[in-house]
């Protein structure tokens, strides 16, 4: 007969990582029940502590239950067990806590990788500490593959150079953007190349309303969802849309011809059976079909983006005021945003309804009222008074634009997607 060998607690550590800490006879898992580790071929008949012969096993499964009668020893010796039983548990909890170390170990050793990746980017600039502490918040949402993809999409997108290198004011560009850039490319292809358009439209564009010009390509969009698939959504989004938005000479054409599209599009003859009574036809800015938690919490991201992106703006508009300060209007802007969440928060907190209808003077009466607007004073003594003033009036609009971004009221979300979508956008700007 084959003597036993104690198992080391090496091997048995090995062996429950294999298998995952489970019990591979009943499923059940540790610390809920107590392992050990069994032989397959048994030591008795010659089986070995090699790993290969080696499972886990709960307690149950290792020994059977058996139902026995009660003598005078039977109450010690079951305290007995119950004591050997706890320190097994203890054991095998201090093995998962080792084993959760090197995971950590390991996700640690990625955001490392990352974070190389972006500084080799940057030539002679690196990451700080705050741009750090995104990654990990990245890799929540992200796979490893769509970061590096970002990274290497805004890298060629926003990096420039002077002399051959990167210019600072790029560098920090392309680090903002990579967020951004993760977010439109997890949508879905018509939303992503509907982003691409807007992104066009407020580059070239001296004025854009964001709003208005989400809602005209919803509508245009859906109306053609009326008569064609999606490939040929895209490639008139791609020949026809682009293509107008790039040659349009400022928001007041480009609204007219994508408004007079529209027009014609709905006179075109129907290739498709309309909804039935039981089906919802299209609103004005419809998410419906496609509404999942993956989705808001694209949308918000996006969003949060966006915002992002006007807050850069200001800043830049900011330096030309000669007590702006860069630092202090950052913060601010980040303390305003959490109070207009949270006079939307009141709001739904009271509402009654399944969906809360907009008012159209909350977002520029918020305006009037805060801290924000300051900052863009212009001085008496001001020399430049006439640029001012054009700035002035520009970064209020920013602003308004900044806070309408997350006036959900204005989009057809039903309350409990609204309700998601204030949650999330309180936790960015709760961080």
């Amino acid at each position: 007969m084959t003597t036993r060998k104690a198992l080391s607690k090496k091997i048995r550590f090995e062996v429950f990582k294999r298998d995952k800490f489970t019990c591979q006879y009943c499923g059940r898992k540790a610390p809920d029940v107590v392992l050990n580790v069994d032989h397959i071929n048994p030591v008795a008949k010659e089986g070995t502590n090699e790993i290969m012969n080696l499972i886990t096993s709960c307690f149950d499964c290792n020994n059977g239950k058996r139902d026995k009668k009660l003598d005078d020893t039977s109450v010690v010796e079951k305290q007995r067990k119950q004591l050997e039983l706890l320190q097994e548990r203890r054991e095998q909890i201090e093995l998962m806590l080792e084993w959760k170390k090197s995971l950590s170990n390991f996700d640690n050793d990625v955001v490392e990788m990352l974070v190389d990746y972006i500084n080799s980017k940057m030539g002679t600039f690196s990451l700080n500490e705050n741009g750090k502490q995104r990654i990990p918040k990245w890799l929540k949402k992200f796979s490893t593959e769509q970061i590096l993809d970002a990274i290497d999409i805004s890298a060629n997108q926003y990096l420039q150079y002077e002399s051959g290198k990167v210019t600072q004011e790029s560098a920090e560009i392309f680090i903002k953007k990579i967020g951004g850039v993760m977010a439109v490319k997890n949508m879905p292809p018509v939303k992503q190349k509907l982003a691409y358009i807007k992104g066009i439209a407020r580059n070239r564009f001296h004025y854009f309303d964001e709003k208005t010009g989400s809602i005209i390509l919803e509508k245009y969009v859906n109306e053609l969802e009326n008569h064609w698939d999606e490939q040929q959504i895209l490639d008139d989004l791609e020949t026809e849309v682009s293509k107008v938005t790039k040659e349009a000479k400022n928001w007041s054409e480009w609204r007219s011809r994508l408004e007079g599209w529209i027009e014609d599009i709905k006179k075109w003859e129907k290739s498709s059976p309309k909804p039935t009574e039981n089906e919802n036809p299209s609103e004005e800015w419809n998410f419906s079909r496609e509404i999942t938690p993956e989705s808001l919490e694209t949308g918000a991201h996006y969003d949060k983006c966006c915002a992002d992106d006007r807050i850069g703006s200001l800043i830049h508009i900011g330096s030309a005021f000669p007590k702006f300060n860069s630092k202090t209007f950052s913060e601010e802007a980040f303390l305003t945003i959490r109070e207009f969440l949270n006079q939307l928060q009141e709001i739904y907190d009271v509402s009654p309804k399944e969906k809360i209808e907009e008012d159209e003077t909350f977002v520029s009466n918020f305006v009037d009222e805060c801290s924000l607007i300051e900052y863009f004073n212009i001085p008496d003594d001001a020399e430049n008074y006439g640029v001012l003033s054009v700035l002035s009036e520009k970064s209020r609009d920013i602003i308004e634009d900044l806070f309408t971004d997350f006036y959900l009221p204005r989009t057809s979300y039903k309350r409990e997607h609204i309700d998601i979508m204030l949650k999330l956008y309180r936790q960015y700007y709760d961080e």
